[in-house]
């Protein structure tokens, strides 16, 4: 029952939210220390935390989200959510890009269907410099789930992924798209920015690294 309540609050968006559901995955912790899932949710708010630029204590964050990945991934062996966040939170904490890769692969294995393993498997795909392979991982996580709480991460992704392969408008409108659906996420704002500049449409950067520093002053 925490578990569910902490994605509901997850899902709201918003720092307040997210300090509420990571209380409630912990809680959900507490309640049952074998919860795979929980653990892997917990990485991954810490995970948003520091992307975000909400932490306060980034060095604490890292090694707190990595040892929850780890109990995900070790006590989810057969529960695709687990692998999945607790996966790419190792992947983020740790810079072990292919271990994060193999977690998700698994997770896929369980469930084919599971719109987030393809879209997270996507970001790690971007970062092991395979744009190619991650936009059509983001394009089948959109097909599964076209209402998803998570679209305007999936649309990110995309804009990063062109960002990475040079084409720089098509960068803009995916990170645009983003940025309208969830005018706080500032990343999205971060890659509008870069492809905006490498662009020559040096106004449209300046808006959004302006964008950037309102959402994240401490970038």
């Amino acid at each position: 029952d925490y578990f569910l309540r902490g994605m509901a609050r997850f899902h709201a968006g918003g720092q307040e939210n997210f300090e509420t559901a990571l209380a409630r995955f912990r809680k959900a912790i507490e309640l049952d220390p074998d919860y795979a899932s929980a653990y892997g949710m917990a990485a991954w708010s810490l995970f948003w935390r520091r992307l975000n630029g909400w932490s306060t204590n980034p060095e604490h964050d890292t090694a707190e989200g990595a040892r929850l990945a780890r109990a995900a991934v070790d006590l989810g062996k057969t529960d695709a959510v687990a692998l999945t966040r607790g996966g790419h939170a190792l992947a983020h904490f740790t810079r072990d890009l292919d271990t994060g890769v193999d977690f998700i692969d698994k997770a896929l294995v369980l469930n084919p269907n599971l719109a987030a393993a393809w879209f997270l498997g996507g970001f790690l795909r971007i970062w092991r410099g395979e744009p190619e392979e991650a936009i059509k991982r983001f394009e089948h996580a959109m097909r599964l789930s076209p209402l998803d709480y998570e679209m305007f991460r999936m649309q990110m992704g995309i804009g990063m992924a062109h960002l990475m392969a040079k084409r720089f408008d098509e960068a803009r409108t995916w990170a645009e798209k983003s940025f309208r659906d969830v005018p706080i996420f500032p990343m999205s704002a971060a890659v509008i920015a870069s492809s905006s500049a490498h662009a020559g449409r040096t106004d449209d950067a300046r808006r959004a690294i302006d964008d950037v520093r309102r959402l994240d002053p401490t970038l």
